[in-house]
């Protein structure tokens, strides 16, 4: 007898298969929103630790750990990195299961609990912050281009060089997830070297141990360390929801998915090691370019550094950080943006088409220019998004236990239309848990995740069900 999860992949398939039929798109890269078969799927553990490390090698982090100086100590910072990472980790090892047990990308997994129109509003709350950063992003790259010709040409064009590099990342990006892995395993061993060769230059140019450097700071005002964990869990709240973008293309098979543990253990140890590690070591290095150079721009750091040293090996740090934006963008920045343009219009617009407008949204609404409140900008991100992973967390496990109907995801006026195809349940409780969370600032991502977990909770079971029927929360599917 076959088992509920070789029957239910069965049924996927079919679904994948009906709905290809019908004429619905299919881009050049091979991206839909369709659910992505096991069979498919071409990212196991050492890809996805891969992927994670090069994306966590940020240089929005290197600028906030530095903003953070001097109101926390080196070592405070330490703990927050390790506080908020962990975090992070943690909510995406409960979000990501949707993306590896049934192969949904984040705008289509909302569909759940927030409607197939509602969908959109948590699907641009993660997007719009994604365009910001690649633009952000793309920006850092080119002042690292524009140094290295400055510097052998005494020619240099930041426009021009903003623009160049943002095509290059979105024609990259457009061809799917397997360009996206091969440019996170050329940067990996490249950012480790560049990365401890730097701290050493700082810490020699210092001419203090690396313990002392650590220990100053500290003095308070401006940045609390609870704030300070929030502000960075802030920098990876838009994947932290979303992460069901990159955990689609994991390799898993029917079997693994009958539990959660099954379904999500060989990915556990990859989200965390790839991301928790790097980005401790990074963010301190933010923090102590701060200490020793007084600035929290790394071109500016590496320029007076590095430059004095040796003109070559500034040329091969700057190529460095032209290597860590793209990394990171292809993966965190236009690939979630992406799917939730596409689905905006499926029928109309392609993956591909959808890296492109996000691309191009991300450089005309110029967001370096938000470099120095880079600490308020995360802080906002993550604060709005936080009450989005409440709601995942709270529909998929507590109430649905990791059943969902596939076929009514891709059925329009289906099962999740709700109120005329938008959960009240969803948006009130995002509304709470902003209005409770605002004043508690330094704890608000927990508090916003907490609370709209609960009222949603509530607001299903007392409400919605009874008047827009949810067999799988009855227990009446399967």
């Amino acid at each position: 007898m076959e088992s509920l999860e070789k029957v239910e992949q069965k049924e996927l398939e079919v679904t994948i298969d009906n709905q290809k039929a019908k004429g619905s798109h299919l881009d050049l890269g091979g991206v839909s929103v369709f659910p992505r078969k096991y069979s498919e799927r071409s990212v196991g553990f050492g890809g996805l630790t891969v992927i994670w490390f090069a994306m966590s090698v940020q240089l929005a982090l290197f600028m906030s750990t530095a903003q953070m100086y001097p109101s926390l100590s080196g070592w405070q910072i330490l703990l927050a990195l390790l506080l908020a990472y962990s975090l992070v980790a943690v909510v995406m090892w409960f979000t990501q299961d949707l993306g590896i047990k049934y192969g949904i990308p984040f705008a289509v997994a909302m569909r759940t609990s927030f409607g197939y129109m509602g969908t959109q509003i948590p699907a641009y709350l993660r997007a719009i912050p994604a365009m910001f950063w690649f633009g952000f992003q793309t920006w850092i790259g080119a002042m690292a281009i524009a140094a290295v010709t400055n510097m052998l040409f005494g020619w240099s064009n930041l426009l021009l060089y903003i623009i160049i590099f943002a095509a290059i990342q979105i024609v990259h990006t457009y061809f799917g997830i397997r360009p996206v892995l091969r440019i996170s395993l050329v940067a990996t061993p490249i950012l480790i070297g560049v990365g401890i060769y730097l701290l050493v230059l700082l810490l020699s140019r210092y001419d203090k141990s690396f313990w002392e450097v650590m220990a100053m700071g500290g003095k308070g005002g401006g940045v609390s360390l609870p704030l300070g964990t929030m502000v960075l869990v802030g920098g990876w709240a838009t994947l932290a929801v979303s992460i069901q973008d990159i955990t689609r293309e994991c390799k898993v098979s029917a079997e693994e998915t009958e539990s959660w543990w099954k379904s999500t253990k060989k990915y556990i140890a990859a989200q965390w090691i790839g991301l928790v590690p790097a980005s401790m070591f990074f963010g301190i290095i933010g923090f102590v370019s701060m200490v020793v150079i007084g600035d929290w721009n790394p071109i500016v750091i590496m320029t007076k550094v590095i430059g004095p040293e040796s003109p070559v090996m500034l040329i091969l740090c700057l190529l460095f950080v032209f290597l860590a934006t793209w990394s990171t963008n292809d993966s965190a920045n236009l690939f979630p943006p992406a799917y939730v343009i596409s689905n905006t219009w499926p029928s109309k617009i392609t993956f591909g088409m959808g890296v492109i407008i996000a691309g191009v949204i991300g450089v005309v609404i110029q967001p370096w220019k938000a470099a120095p409140q880079i600490i308020t900008a995360l802080g906002v991100i993550g604060g709005a998004l936080a009450p989005v992973a409440g709601i995942i967390i709270c529909d998929y496990y507590i109430l649905r236990r990791r059943k969902i109907n596939i076929n009514e995801l891709y059925t329009p006026n289906g099962q999740y239309k709700y109120w005329k195809n938008w959960n009240p349940a969803a948006l009130i409780s995002y509304g709470i848990a902003i209005a409770v969370s605002i004043p508690v600032w330094d704890y608000m991502y927990i508090v916003g995740m907490v609370v709209s977990g609960i009222a949603y909770f509530f607001l299903m079971k007392l409400w919605i069900v009874k008047v827009y029927p949810q067999p799988e929360i009855t227990r009446e599917y399967r």
